[in-house]
């Protein structure tokens, strides 16, 4: 049945765009700059998740009206639901984890108890994931207290010690996960 193989293929296009460049990342690939091009995208692949989802349902639903019609068995039903009603949730939840990206309130500035807060430009991040993993990979670095990347801003807020931790170290760990820090 196609609607079944259009269901998967709809979730699979919602998670590229924000898990791709994670699991680059977690591949050690971050640095090539791939999920950076791919996060430049990522409304296209959630719509084209939702288009695809939206053709799946309706071959579904075609064919079930079809079988009712002719009174016959429609072939693996309940399997193709539920899994339209997985990639209907996975569409979903990937749509909703991009709108609250940029719905939510994010710092532009820390404040730490001692050591050095600053704003890092960033320029690449689309959503969610472009920020788990920006983050991820300063809050690694020895001396770094407080990291929160936001895509609506384009920016990291980032508290260290630079006793511990230096500027372009910081700048570093970003670019390395592909997208790219200005030093300010």
């Amino acid at each position: 049945m196609k609607a079944k193989g259009l269901g998967i293929l709809s979730a699979i296009t919602a998670s590229v765009c924000c898990l791709g460049p994670f699991v680059l990342i977690l591949a050690g690939l971050g640095s090539l700059g791939l999920g950076a091009v791919i996060g430049k995208y990522h409304w296209y692949f959630i719509t084209g998740a939702g288009a695809l989802l939206a053709f799946a349902w309706r071959s579904f639903l075609k064919e079930k009206k079809s079988c009712e019609t002719r009174q016959c068995e429609m072939e693996n039903k309940n399997m193709t639901r539920n899994i339209l009603m997985g990639a209907t949730l996975v569409v979903m939840t990937f749509v909703g984890l991009n709108v609250y990206t940029y719905a939510k309130g994010s710092p532009t500035e820390v404040t730490a108890k001692s050591g050095v807060q600053m704003t890092i430009p960033v320029e690449g991040m689309t959503c969610f994931t472009c920020e788990m993993a920006v983050q991820s990979a300063v809050k690694k670095l020895p001396g770094v207290s407080h990291a929160t990347a936001s895509a609506k801003n384009g920016n990291l807020a980032v508290a260290y010690d630079p006793a511990k931790v230096s500027l372009d170290e910081i700048v570093n760990a970003v670019n390395e996960t592909g997208y790219q820090a200005v030093k300010p």
